[in-house]
C-alpha cells in the first residue's frame, strides 16, 4: 500500500488477529485491498466485512448484476484495485468483454438485457445526478421489487465506500498495473 503499510501479523491485537483469520477464510487466505486498510480499525473492518458478505454472498441480486454494478461504480471512482479484482468475476458472471471495455473507457455499454439496462441507468443516475429519478425508481421497484431495489442501491453505496477508501489510501492493484 502506498500510504499505509500492511499491519505485521505479529503486531495484530487479538481482535485484529481474529478478524484477519476470518477475512482470510473467505478471501483465499489473503487480506488485501480495503480490508487491509480497515483492519487498522477493527470495528469498521468487521462491519464492512459483514455488509460485503451480506450483499455479495447472501443477497438476492444475481452475480451478473452485482458485478455490473461493481464495475460501473469502481470505474466512476477510478478505483483501480477494486476494478482489477472484479473484471474477472464480471466476465465469469456473463458480462461481455465489450461491455467491460466500454465501462472501462467511459462509454455507455451496449447492454442486451432489460435488467442490465435498467441497473445501468439507475446506477449512473445515482452516481452522476445524485438523486434517483422517480421514473427510474418506479421502474426499479416494478421490475425488481423493493427488497431487490434496496440491495442494488446498497451495492452502489458499498462500492462507493470501498472505492473512496482505496483512493484515499492509494491502494495499488495486486499486480501493480494501472487499468486506467
Amino acid at each position: 500500500m502506498a500510504r499505509l503499510d500492511p499491519l505485521p501479523l505479529d503486531k495484530l491485537s487479538p481482535e485484529q488477529k481474529a478478524l484477519h483469520d476470518e477475512l482470510g477464510r473467505s478471501r483465499n487466505g489473503r487480506v488485501t485491498g480495503p480490508f487491509a486498510v480497515w483492519l487498522h480499525t477493527p470495528a469498521v473492518c468487521d462491519a464492512a466485512n459483514k455488509l460485503t458478505l451480506s450483499l455479495r454472498e447472501n443477497g438476492s441480486v444475481n452475480k451478473r448484476l452485482y458485478e455490473l454494478i461493481t464495475l460501473i461504480v469502481t470505474r466512476h471512482w477510478s478505483a483501480q484495485y477494486a476494478w482489477s479484482q472484479h473484471v474477472g468475476p464480471a466476465a465469469a458472471a456473463g458480462i461481455s468483454a465489450d461491455v467491460i471495455d466500454a465501462i472501462k473507457h467511459g462509454r455507455k455499454p451496449d447492454l442486451k438485457a432489460d435488467d442490465e439496462r435498467l441497473v445501468y441507468k439507475a446506477v449512473t443516475e445515482l452516481l452522476e445526478r445524485k438523486p434517483l429519478s422517480q421514473t427510474t425508481y418506479d421502474r426499479m421497484v416494478k421490475q425488481f421489487g423493493v427488497e431487490h431495489t434496496v440491495e442494488i442501491v446498497s451495492i452502489v453505496g458499498l462500492y462507493s465506500m470501498v472505492s473512496t477508501l482505496l483512493n484515499a489510501f492509494d491502494v495499488p492493484t495486486l499486480s501493480g498495473d494501472k487499468p486506467f
